[in-house]
């Protein structure tokens, strides 16, 4: 036959085929190879190599069909059989592959590589422990098998002995340090085990070996996020996914990223891509749900959240989720059923007894609260993340029986850890308040106001966190001409984004005509007509619109902004010992948060300057707990509706309430939480110090 301009035989041909396929150059032995088949049709060995490169090139049908036909050339090769099962195993073809991976054992029972291979098929038929007695069987033929001892490391995993899987896969990585399966596959298990140090290390390690390995990338994403660090995580899953387009996991990681970030329509973006590539994977479809849920669609993340634990029944993070809505809509009843499920289901029970903790009575007896306290002495080899979590949640049972020092020694375990994970800078907000007064004077309020709209359907509710304003609200709601949105992001998007992704409101006006303001003021008013359907009104109660109410007052004159205040020690208390979900970042140091209230008094003594009188209604929360019939009726007179005595049964009703008060505005008002502050007085020195400006 003809190769290179002469000709050579078959066999010279083979070989030199062979040369181009060892030294990696697949695409010059492929074509000659197939002269070999053309001028040897029965040429077996040519037909298995063929098969090798199309396997290894991504052409599975025709990698099937090349080795297919030497297996039935050479039915006695081990060699054919042994590849043939693993190409018909990567095709998900797993009956052929178990019937071809047996009949290798048979000829061959001593050949390592067939008992592997075999293995790997009874793993994907999810018989652990077929598949780890063919992968023991390798490893005593071969001891230096690398992939039987990473194959043995993922059944440990599967059966939930991740120490053995790590010890299984740093002992296949000694042998073969540049595979890249076994570096992930530890990176995965040590981020499991919350070792992200040992993560990182293995990572960092096999980086400069595989700089194209988009799971590595990804795994770089997930410590990165592991380790709060967004911006990082961010570029790793978009490396990832540059690198390989088609992994569902990396558009998941890239979507947990963007919500973490506060862009949850960015989030929901990825999280569809994700579910287009596999629209069977349970991660995908609690990413989903995740987003969908913030967003405001609890139906369609009910369905998710159902349909990823249908996939994977222990999905403990679904469970909860499902538990935490029900908790946010008031069945109280359904969210402890679903937590307690997932302790009951979950290998590490810890979350969901969390959850329980808020739900649940709790007593020096009471299992949950026992349960819990039993883990204090591992708290402080807890994952980080977690172990914030855990200390607010004894800092709260421990409030619940009244152990007040001990309860605030949590709460103050756990603001220091959770301070230790973000990025805040209290000189930014001082900042922003001098450039807020400084841009909001009376000529420029005044200037803002000719383009401004008429509607007065939005309800502004604002003032500090914790202050009352969720109680508030669901005065508001309960009226029937009212709906309640829940704190919202709208206004600050429309006239805060800045082009790099920031967001800064005396920045960003500067660049907006008076078409713009009026357009974006219409925007946001269209935007509560979506979210609050036929409702002549609807409430925004994001808190931090406190920062906005001569913007507020200038572009939408007739909408209502009431701010919400209490006593500032109990405000900050109530912040300090609350653990929030990506907000108020400075609620986790106390001369951080004595700053952020100093800004907020300022901020509203400006504002009272240079509105005219009347441009907000001011209530107490004292006020509102000794006399809400009165407080109440002012309230709904300032909104200019009519009373209705609905507003006094608040607590019934069934709209879904997202913010730390969940619990508290589904009961009658109580006023246990007056003066709480004095409880923990000899701890809040230095909050103390910091707001005595302040203080009434």
């Amino acid at each position: 036959m003809a190769a290179q301009g002469q000709q050579i035989s078959v066999q010279e041909a083979f070989s030199l085929a062979m040369a181009q396929y060892q030294k990696g150059a697949l695409a010059h032995a492929a074509p000659l190879l197939s002269k070999i088949i053309a001028a040897a049709p029965k040429h077996a060995d040519a037909h298995h190599i063929l098969g090798l490169i199309a396997f290894q090139t991504g052409q599975t049908d025709a990698a099937i069909q090349a080795v297919e036909r030497a297996v039935q050339l050479r039915p006695d090769s081990v060699q054919y059989l042994a590849n043939y099962t693993e190409i018909l195993r990567s095709a998900g073809q797993l009956d052929q592959a178990r019937a071809a991976g047996e009949q290798a054992v048979r000829l061959a029972p001593g050949h390592a590589a067939a008992q592997s291979n075999l293995g790997l098929v009874f793993y994907d038929l999810e018989d652990l422990e077929k598949a780890r007695a063919a992968q023991e069987r390798a490893l005593a033929l071969s001891p230096n098998l690398d992939r039987a001892l990473n194959n043995l490391g993922s059944i440990a995993r599967d059966q939930g002995d991740r120490a053995k899987a790590a010890q299984l896969y740093r002992q296949a990585l000694r042998l073969q340090p540049a595979s890249s399966e076994t570096a992930n596959n530890l990176i995965s298990v040590l981020i499991e085990l919350e070792d992200v140090a040992a993560a990182r290390s293995v990572a960092e390690a096999h980086a400069e070996t595989a700089p194209r390995d988009a799971e590595l990338r990804r795994n770089f994403g997930r410590i990165a996020l592991l380790e709060c660090n967004l911006d990082e995580a961010e570029k790793a899953f978009r490396a990832a996914i540059s690198l390989d387009g088609t992994k569902t996991e990396s558009y998941v990681g890239l979507s947990q990223v963007l919500f973490e970030k506060n862009h949850p329509k960015l989030a929901l973006i990825e999280a569809e891509q994700a579910l287009k590539l596999d629209p069977e994977s349970a991660v995908a479809c609690h990413q989903m749900a995740l987003v969908q849920a913030h967003l405001g669609d609890e139906n369609s993340a009910r369905a998710l959240y159902a349909k990823a634990l249908a996939i994977k029944p222990d999905m403990t993070s679904s469970r909860l989720a499902l538990g935490h809505l029900a908790m946010e809509q008031g069945d109280f009843d359904a969210a402890r059923d679903a937590f307690t499920a997932a302790a009951e289901t979950s290998d590490d029970p810890l979350s969901a007894q969390i959850a329980l903790a808020r739900l649940n009575k709790i007593t020096e007896d009471s299992p949950v609260f026992q349960a819990l306290e039993a883990a204090l002495t591992k708290a402080a080899e807890m994952f980080p993340q977690k172990a914030v979590s855990y200390r607010y949640a004894m800092g709260e049972c421990y409030e619940k029986l009244q152990r007040y020092d001990e309860a605030f020694a949590q709460f103050e375990a756990g603001a220091q850890l959770k301070r230790s994970l973000i990025s805040y800078d209290a000189t930014e907000t001082d900042k922003l308040t001098d450039d807020l007064i400084a841009t909001f004077t009376t000529d420029r309020i005044a200037q803002l106001r000719r383009h401004g709209v008429t509607s007065a359907k939005p309800i502004f509710v604002l003032g500090m966190p914790r202050s009352g304003t969720t109680l508030t609200e669901s005065i508001l709601d309960a009226h029937p001409l009212v709906v309640g949105a829940g704190e919202l992001n709208d206004l600050q998007q429309l006239f805060g984004a800045l082009p790099d992704g920031r967001n800064n409101v005396t920045h960003a006006l500067g660049g907006l005509s008076g078409a713009d303001l009026t357009r974006r003021a219409e925007d946001y008013v269209a935007i509560l007509s979506r979210l609050g359907g036929e409702a002549p009104h609807v409430v925004d109660k994001m808190p931090a619109n406190f920062q906005l109410v001569g913007l507020i007052h200038a572009l939408m004159p007739n909408a209502r902004i009431i701010h919400v205040t209490r006593d500032p020690l109990d405000i900050c208390l109530s912040c300090y010992t609350r653990l929030f979900e990506r907000s108020q970042l400075h609620s986790y140091d106390q001369v951080e948060l004595g700053r952020y209230y100093n800004a907020y008094t300022r901020l509203m003594r400006h504002w009272q300057t240079v509105l005219p009188q009347g441009a907000f209604h001011t209530i107490r929360y004292e006020a509102l707990v000794d006399d809400i019939d009165t407080v109440a009726r002012g309230l709904i007179d300032y909104c200019g509706l009519d009373w209705s005595e609905s507003c006094l049964e608040f607590y019934t009703g069934k709209r879904r309430v997202r913010t730390a008060s969940v619990q508290q505005v589904r009961q009658p008002l109580y006023a246990t939480s007056k003066e709480k502050w004095r409880r923990y007085e000899k701890h809040l020195q230095p909050l103390i110090k910091t707001i005595s400006g302040n203080r009434p």
